[in-house]
């Protein structure tokens, strides 16, 4: 016997051992406790002892069996019910009342605490909006939101800053998990027994039997609560610890520069939580993403000729689009980056570029800005009007990578990127985009940065509605024929 209790201990990993197969044991050992009491001991002696060798070896393989299968479906369910008990619960009619009742508690708890106070920091969430209505949730979320005073999102960074921390901090990161998903699973069996044990109860057992079973679960099941609100302190000290103190590891695992500033590292963290969530970041903020410098040198730029002030153009700035910390990312997943495209009259067929340093911009430019005479100086400067930037252009520097003359044509339009095969299209081109809530036509092809992203320019007042229409699923990109 003792080797097969040793095969099925080697089966789990220790962490499923302590947390899962080890309380479940001693649940079912509780309910056969029970039916023994019942039926009586002395009759479950005497049965057991009339049984053959062979037929108690079979129960008790069939035992083990049994308790090791559902030990394994109760790992698959652990972090299901951990989320349960965090209070991710379902927006059901019967479970609203009872989320307000906790929520108005957890909320009238925060308003009589002072800013300063450590409980505060440490056992909710910053804003009254994500307070959750469970202790347990609060103290994990008030974690996961340690991330965002540098720009990230817990949500999609942690899967990838779990795989390159260092060992001796993962083993203490498991055990510290280990701790409370225990008590998050005697609280759940302690909570099962009242349920089934005190059922047994009532039907073999004298009524005193059947009270002591009913509210002996339910104890056990209220100290596994506490114990898991208390072992998610370190848990959750962890997870900050991780953000603090390991995240630029991830960063030099894909290669990336470091930042040098926190407004930096912010803008570094949004770009790559926009890029692993929807797939592309904002257009007009790749560079903050700090892929490695090339090595090639930058050429000096020319001296510039004084002029007046160039008129201003009115641009609308991109709009960084907020960074989630619970389990829903709220952004457009089809926004990687908008800009307004200014109006300017129909031009004339441009000529090709001349030498590098004969144009240059006498203002910074940003990406699909639609040229204007007093934005470039130089020889022909005059004949690139009309035209667009398809990268941001620096004061000084020359216009290297310009859209076709589309003029007029992008009046009253914005930019927007969207994650579409585009392997056919070309700057300029009329193309239709088909979503779920509809099609989209008369668009404008800006640029095609790669061969699954498109930047197109839609009219202003179809830009919610084409938003939607990505968000509610798949897209396909229609060009026209002949």
């Amino acid at each position: 016997m003792s080797g097969l209790f040793d095969g099925a201990v080697a089966f789990l990993d220790r962490r499923q051992l302590t947390s899962v197969w080890m309380p479940l044991t001693a649940f079912l050992a509780a309910l056969v406790t029970v039916a023994a009491s019942g039926t009586g001991w002395g009759r479950t002696l005497t049965w057991w002892n009339g049984l053959a060798g062979e037929t108690r070896i079979l129960l008790v393989l069939g035992a083990v069996l049994v308790t090791v299968l559902a030990g394994q479906l109760l790992a698959v369910a652990r972090p299901g019910l951990v989320r349960w008990y965090e209070g991710h619960w379902p927006d059901s009619p019967l479970l609203r009342p009872l989320r307000r009742a906790l929520l108005a508690r957890h909320l009238a708890a925060q308003s009589v605490r002072r800013a300063a106070d450590a409980d505060l920091f440490l056992g909710y969430p910053r804003t009254a909006q994500r307070t959750l209505p469970t202790r347990l949730g609060n103290v994990l979320r008030a974690a996961e939101e340690h991330g965002d005073r540098y720009g990230m999102d817990a949500t999609t960074v942690w899967p990838r800053l779990y795989t390159v921390l260092p060992d001796p901090f993962l083993a203490s990161f498991a055990q510290a998990a280990a701790a409370m998903e225990t008590a998050v699973m005697i609280s759940f069996l302690g909570g099962a027994f009242a349920v089934v044990g005190g059922t047994l109860a009532v039907l073999i057992l004298p009524g005193a039997g059947a009270v002591c079973c009913v509210w002996g679960g339910a104890l056990v099941a209220i100290l596994g609560y506490r114990g898991a609100v208390r072992a998610a302190r370190p848990y959750a000290q962890l997870i900050r610890s991780a953000f603090d103190v390991h995240r630029f590891l991830l960063l030099e695992a894909m290669r990336l520069r470091l930042p040098e500033s926190p407004a930096q590292e912010r803008a570094q963290w949004e770009q790559l939580g926009k890029l692993w969530y929807r797939g592309a970041p904002d257009y007009d903020r790749i560079p903050a993403l700090r892929y490695p410098a090339s090595s090639a040198p930058s050429p000096e730029p020319a001296r510039l000729v004084a002029s007046g002030d160039p008129a201003p153009v009115k641009a609308l700035p991109v709009a960084a689009a907020p960074v989630r910390t619970g389990r829903a990312f709220p952004v457009r997943s089809s926004l990687a980056g908008v800009v307004v495209l200014a109006g300017v009259g129909a031009a004339a067929t441009a000529p090709a570029l001349g030498p590098d340093g004969e144009i240059r911009a006498t203002r910074d430019l940003p990406a699909f800005h639609v040229l204007v005479p007093a934005d470039l100086e130089g020889e022909g400067a005059g004949r690139l009007s009309g035209r667009y930037t398809v990268t941001p252009v620096a004061k000084g520097g020359a216009p290297s990578d310009l859209g076709p003359p589309l003029g007029a044509a992008l009046t009253g339009r914005v930019a927007t990127t969207v994650p579409v095969a585009a392997v056919r299209v070309q700057r300029g081109q009329v193309v239709s985009l088909r979503t779920a809530k509809g099609m989209f036509g008369g668009l404008l092809a800006l640029d095609v940065p790669d061969k699954d992203t498109l930047v197109v320019a839609v009219p202003a007042a179809d830009l919610d509605a084409l938003s939607r229409g990505l968000d509610a699923g798949p897209v396909r990109l229609v060009l026209p024929v002949g």
